[in-house]
């Protein structure tokens, strides 16, 4: 079963909150709760204004777990700071890096902004969703986290993973005993509504196939994707893997193909950046062209091909 249409309970205790395309999953105990994901700005004012309708009180925020340090994955977490008094932000040490570097925050914001203008358009959200400028260009982690580690929420405990692949500094949180697991974008960027699958492994395309053939193991009853749904049920959930899994070795293999017929580095991406733009418009077709040559040179650095410009 899939789920896509926030706010709403997954299952007891966790919640898909933001838009479908941005979600973020608040875990709520009794006395306190932990919030998985940063989002995009504007998902600050909107994950607020769903809390406040569906009665969870502000100061039950104690803890905010920033999967991997993506624009889409970390612009809410200073208005957070901001609305939840004494919140821990954890992160790994790369994306703790990362998001102390005034360049990298820098294109964070104007990433943000493009956002914001096309979730506006798209009547996803209004200009009251709208985030205000960052008062500082860096945003601030609390928590180093790593392998082994644990998020505990009144006693419930959530495993740390770390599963490069999308980024170096991707982590996954898996709760065995409720079977959930929460993954950012370790998986392929999948768009049910389309039955498309976007292979995102712009920092390694083994490391990728290693994160995803570990967290399928995990046998999760509750996968929560950093975008567009949640897997619920144990045979969907290995559906999904198995599926992604196979979608991730096909966009390998065409990108491998294409070249030895002769294709460059820019030919291929720009056809695959089109392909992905023509689905999901929220970013200029450049900007997925772009990602898409990272993915090309990904795949032939695996196979220890040179590169044609």
């Amino acid at each position: 079963m899939l789920i896509n249409d926030p706010p709403v309970e997954i299952s007891e205790k966790l919640f898909m909150l933001g838009t479908t395309e941005y979600p973020l999953y608040l875990f709520k105990g009794r006395d306190e709760a932990a919030i998985f994901e940063g989002g995009v700005g504007a998902m600050g004012p909107l994950v607020l204004e769903q809390m406040d309708a569906r009665g969870i009180a502000r100061d039950l925020v104690k803890q905010l777990v920033v999967t991997h340090a993506h624009p889409d994955h970390v612009m809410a977490v200073p208005l957070f700071r901001e609305a939840f008094p004494g919140v821990t932000v954890s992160a790994s040490a790369t994306a703790a890096e990362t998001l102390s570097l005034e360049k990298a925050i820098g294109y964070f914001c104007k990433i943000d902004g493009a956002l914001t203008a096309s979730l506006t358009q798209a009547g996803r959200i209004t200009e009251k969703h709208h985030p205000k400028p960052l008062a500082k260009p860096k945003i601030a982690v609390d928590r180093l986290i790593k392998e082994g580690d644990e998020i505990s929420v009144e006693g419930v405990s959530f495993h740390v993973l770390e599963t490069p692949g999308h980024s170096d500094c991707s982590l996954s949180f898996h709760e065995p005993q409720r079977g959930i697991l929460l993954v950012g974008d370790a998986t392929s960027f999948h768009m049910p509504q389309y039955d498309y699958w976007w292979p995102d492994y712009f920092a390694g395309y083994e490391p990728y196939l290693a994160s995803q053939r570990r967290l399928a193991q995990r046998n999760a009853e509750v996968l929560c994707l950093g975008h567009n749904a949640v897997v619920k049920g144990s045979a969907d959930v290995k559906a999904y893997f198995d599926t992604a899994l196979a979608a991730t070795e096909a966009y390998h293999q065409r990108i491998v193909d294409e070249t030895k017929a002769g294709k460059s580095v820019r030919q291929i991406a720009e056809q695959l950046g089109a392909e992905v733009y023509e689905k999901t418009q929220l970013l200029p077709l450049d900007f997925f062209q772009k990602n898409c040559g990272l993915l090309v040179k990904q795949s032939l650095k695996h196979e220890g091909i040179g590169p044609e410009k």
